[in-house]
């Protein structure tokens, strides 16, 4: 297992089990019957009949190893009032109080049979099927990828080119030495700097209580032109940077936690890591901003490119595994607390495409996809950007502790959702 992938097993007080929503339209002849159609696809594929291991001892990262899958991993729920408030209600529920147990099995599917006013569904009744992966199994591009595999698609899943395992000195000082260039790099003006921190928020509380589950849709044309992800930054910079000044709050520095896809082949199943993006909404030009917003992108990627990232990464796998399972917690700890009244991120935005309307179950075409990506100690407001086909869905996920008024908010977010 790679460290970033470990990260999830070991950090503490995180409910960060991706939860993959889509909604198809009508209801299959039989429920039970589709479902078997997607278990048989599952036991079909070697990557989703894997649990976690610990190594002799429990020392070290633990490991991979098959697993059959077990009933227990299917659910059909029965809502008492089959409504899409009450659907997200249960969905929260998951979140809070049923995590994954990765050393027994590393998903579960979730159906939610007849539930009507799903978004995107023009008045007719939908099924919601839900994936629940643990995060170190997938990040939401590869978790995607399996969505697409179980839902019908054929193309390969995107191929892991494990690094190197074993104690070496040399790629441990490879990596010292890269990263000495790196500051070099970035006092001479070729790479962006490292984020600086930004006062926390309101909505940095500790996001205590069940999460709280939100939704809208737009089609893809009732959006900017552009780029989804840049468009959605820029709608939610001006409904946050809103929602808090009204209450009192300076959001002028008003920042973004965005994971962004490393370069190159992935080499762990979350090939991503979090960069830290200004939302200007000082700004008042919303084209402007949106400039400003994918300049800001653009330097983080091409920091991203810079080699003394890749040897770290190298560095991790060479060190004693008694060493990493230290360590690996505290790589990320800064972008999950809160330190002096500062965090680097007030809230996170989590961007994913996932693909074509191709999907089906039981012969019921997708209509709508959405996710609400886990809080942390220190964000307790999250989005979720997701496209399928010509939908687009923009998501939240907070708690009452962070955010007091939601359906302010997303009155707000609607309205900022315009091209």
């Amino acid at each position: 297992m790679a460290p970033a992938d470990a990260w999830y097993l070991f950090e503490k007080g995180i409910h960060a089990d991706q939860l993959m929503v889509y909604a198809f339209a009508g209801s299959p002849p039989s429920v039970e019957r589709a479902v078997e159609e997607v278990v048989g696809r599952a036991r079909g594929c070697p990557e989703l009949r894997l649990r976690v291991t610990h190594r002799r001892f429990g020392l070290g990262i633990p490991g991979w190893v098959p697993a059959d899958i077990d009933a227990g991993q299917i659910r059909i729920h029965d809502l008492q009032s089959p409504e899409w408030s009450e659907c997200l209600n249960a969905v929260a529920r998951i979140i809070a109080e049923q995590q994954v147990d990765p050393w027994q099995a590393l998903w579960r599917f979730h159906a939610f049979p007849d539930v009507k006013n799903v978004p995107a569904s023009q008045g007719q009744s939908s099924t919601v099927v839900v994936l629940q992966f643990s995060h170190a199994f997938a990040d939401g591009i590869r978790s995607a990828a399996l969505a697409g595999f179980l839902f019908g698609r054929t193309a390969p899943l995107p191929a892991i080119t494990p690094l190197p395992v074993g104690w070496s000195l040399s790629r441990v000082l490879e990596a010292v030495r890269w990263r000495r260039q790196l500051v070099r790099d970035t006092e001479a003006g070729l790479v962006a700097p490292p984020p600086s921190p930004v006062p926390a928020l309101s909505i940095n509380h500790q996001p205590v209580g069940t999460p709280i589950l939100r939704t809208v849709v737009r089609p893809r044309s009732k959006l900017p032109e552009g780029s989804v992800t840049v468009g959605a930054l820029v709608a939610i910079s001006e409904a946050l940077s809103g929602y808090l000044s009204e209450r009192g709050e300076d959001a002028s520095l008003l920042t973004a936690l965005v994971p962004i896809s490393k370069p190159g082949v992935p080499n762990a199943r979350n090939h991503s890591g979090p960069e830290f993006i200004d939302l200007h909404p000082a700004v008042r030009a919303r084209d402007e901003r949106a400039r400003l917003i994918a300049t800001e992108l653009q330097h983080c990627q091409q920091r991203r490119r810079h080699p003394a990232l890749a040897a770290d990464e190298l560095a991790l796998t060479a060190l004693p595994g008694p060493l990493l399972r230290w360590g690996v917690p505290r790589l990320q700890r800064r972008s999950t607390t809160v330190v002096d009244d500062t965090v680097l991120g007030n809230t996170s935005v989590s961007s994913v495409n996932r693909g074509m309307a191709d999907l089906h179950f039981g012969g019921c075409p997708v209509i709508m996809s959405c996710g609400y990506p886990f809080m942390t100690p220190a964000i307790g407001l999250t989005h979720g950007v997701h496209g399928i086909g010509d939908t687009v869905a923009i998501s939240v996920n907070t708690t009452e502790a962070a955010m007091s008024d939601i359906d302010s908010y997303m009155d707000r977010l609607n309205a900022s959702l315009r091209p």
